[in-house]
């Protein structure tokens, strides 16, 4: 679980710094300022060795076509990652890690011949070819993914060129699972359904079924079922068939797929942009209450952005009657070109809503 995380020439931060993490964070700010930015980083972070992840943030930014040019000056999809695009500053993203310790991982655009050079002769299994391939920035281009962690450190390389696009070495597994759930995409109902299906194999699944009856009270049992061709979870709500939760409504498939998520990632982090998207604002404290429940079981780390007051007080109004206050509240703030997180703990965020200080 990450206790502190910075971040350096990061899409729109400069460097940020934000502290006091917690089971569950929720993230605050204006709009443009960095919360779905904080929530990619921590994305590449959790990944750790895997260069591919910076195709997939993309992706969710909707920037799905990678379009290769060489050439010394072509301007790439990539470039968008670093602070005000300068290529010619590495991002650094370190997390301070409660069972992994600490991590740095350093990311930049490897376009000088001379380190081409060198990289030509580090990778270990690079055929002749591809070798040849990696003689100028005109031919090829590569992203370097540097981490040091633990006494250990190593770096791994995405390259494109006339031939497409490789990771060179092959990375290994993260040292956690992680997902990010974007407000722009909902996940595919295999996906979902893969995920409920772990869940069965587990004898979770009712930890899914709880938390839906927050929504619809008449639901009492859930089942796969495939319709014309795809898996698609179905809730039973006395009708005479079971009913599609996406018929059921969209606050039902958002729940269902944080609820997933979070059961699919043991030891891992979710990461959800905004979170309240769907949710009815009177269900809110009782949903954050099953969040809390429901991350604890599985040991896993959620951080989440919100636009919402009603969110935020919901929040805090759960986690106060939880065993345990495992709650943050951050707030990115910006001046002029400079982006600061300021966090409140439960005594502060108590005062705050108290005494009616805007706290978004």
């Amino acid at each position: 679980m990450y206790q502190s995380f910075e971040i350096e020439n990061f899409r729109c931060f400069q460097k940020l710094s934000i502290l006091d993490l917690e089971r569950v964070n929720l993230i605050i700010g204006a709009n443009n300022v960095g919360k779905s930015a904080l929530l990619e980083a921590l994305f590449l972070h959790c990944g750790a060795y895997n260069p591919q992840l910076i195709l997939r943030i993309n992706a969710l930014r909707g920037i799905e076509t990678v379009k290769i040019e060489l050439g010394m000056w072509a301007e790439t999809p990539w470039d968008l990652l670093f602070h005000q695009m300068d290529i010619s500053q590495s991002i650094k993203l370190i997390g301070e890690n409660k069972s992994s310790g600490r991590r740095l991982l350093k990311l930049k655009i490897v376009r000088d011949p001379l380190e081409l050079a060198k990289i030509r002769e580090f990778l270990p299994y690079g055929s002749n070819n591809s070798k040849k391939i990696l003689s100028s920035s005109e031919s090829a281009q590569v992203i370097e993914i540097e981490f040091e962690e633990l006494q250990k450190q190593g770096k791994y390389y995405l390259i494109f060129d006339n031939k497409g696009i490789r990771t060179e070495p092959f990375p290994p597994p993260p040292p956690f699972p992680a997902f990010l759930q974007t407000a722009r995409l909902r996940p595919p109902f295999k996906e979902e359904a893969e995920r409920f299906g772990k869940l069965q194999l587990q004898g979770k699944e009712d930890v899914l079924l709880k938390v839906l009856q927050l929504v619809e009270p008449r639901i009492n049992s859930l089942k796969m079922v495939v319709v014309a061709g795809e898996p698609v979870i179905h809730g039973d709500i006395g009708l005479k068939r079971p009913m599609p939760l996406p018929v059921m409504g969209e606050g039902m498939v958002r729940l269902a797929n944080l609820v997933l998520l979070i059961g699919n990632a043991p030891s891992g982090v979710v990461l959800v942009d905004e979170i309240e998207n769907g949710l009815y604002h009177s269900i809110l404290p009782k949903i954050w209450q099953s969040i809390g429940e429901v991350a604890r079981e599985f040991n896993t780390q959620v951080f989440a952005t919100t636009h919402s007051l009603e969110c935020i007080m919901a929040a805090h109004k759960a986690f106060k009657e939880l065993e345990n206050y495992e709650f943050r509240l951050h707030r990115l703030d910006r001046t002029k070109e400079t982006i600061k997180a300021v966090t409140y703990d439960r005594e502060t965020l108590e005062t705050a809503i108290e005494t009616g200080l805007e706290v978004r």
